[in-house]
């Protein structure tokens, strides 16, 4: 099975230029605590998670005009669509990290997969639900 069997599409994201106030909005909006961070030309710069924005802005008292740039992660874990699903599976394990982003080859975002995309597809995949 590859990547983009299993990950998903409908991936919310922001600019670097974008305030922590309105990548927390979003987040609320769309129920999801993790945000691909892009650049000016709509390449992947990073990450920003909700968990960041409650570390490094809430707890340390800083200013929600803040530029997400500041706070995203630049440490990025990425695999592309065509990849096998378990090595993306295996990155995730050796970087104890619960996402994987995946990229499209000019950097652009194809989309994501976490845990629980694995989770599901494996339980389908025992039920015979999914054929390769």
């Amino acid at each position: 099975m590859k990547c983009k069997d299993v990950m998903k599409t409908d991936v919310w994201a922001c600019h670097e230029s974008t305030t922590v106030s309105r990548c927390a909005q979003s987040m609320r909006d769309h129920n999801v605590g993790f945000l691909p961070v892009l650049d000016d030309t709509n390449r992947v710069a990073g990450v920003v998670t909700d968990r960041d924005i409650a570390i490094q802005i809430v707890a340390e008292d800083r200013p929600l005009t803040t530029p997400v740039s500041v706070i995203m992660s630049r440490d990025l874990l990425t695999c592309r669509p065509a990849d096998a699903l378990g090595a993306a599976e295996k990155a995730m394990s050796e970087a104890q990290k619960s996402r994987i982003l995946v990229i499209h080859e000019d950097g652009s975002c194809a989309g994501v997969i976490s845990l629980s995309d694995i989770g599901r597809t494996e339980n389908r995949w025992r039920a015979g639900q999914v054929f390769q």
